[in-house]
């Protein structure tokens, strides 16, 4: 499928580029965007300006999942996919509660280069 169909958006995406740690990726569930999580005390909004960059259907996702050096992902379908595609442990996850009590999974993952 090409990049930048019309295939449903379903994530919003940041992708961030560094000398130092190549290429990192902040993707959240599209409903997600301008929410606050909490996990006991700690609280994380999930805003436009870290995650809110451009919107992406799941071909597009998948393509950028596989092509970052670091992830950091909130909500069920975009950790779904990178689960789906062995970049993420389902052990690896942490779950957020949003205003209603429901559970959102929050993960991250890092490649490593060893020399």
């Amino acid at each position: 499928m090409k990049l930048g169909s019309k295939e449903k958006k379903i994530a919003w995406v940041r992708e961030i580029v560094s000398d130092e740690y190549g290429v990192i990726l902040a993707a959240c569930d599209m409903e997600l965007l301008d929410k606050k999580l909490k996990f006991g005390e700690i609280e994380i909004y999930i805003s436009k300006k870290f995650y809110g960059e451009k919107l992406v259907n799941k071909e597009e996702l998948k393509f950028m999942l596989e092509n970052a050096d670091a992830l950091n992902l909130v909500g069920e379908k975009v950790i779904k996919l990178a689960e789906d595609l062995g970049l993420i442990s389902p052990e690896a996850k942490v779950f957020f509660e949003d205003s209603n009590g429901k559970k959102i999974p929050h993960a991250q993952m890092y490649r490593f280069m060893v020399t």
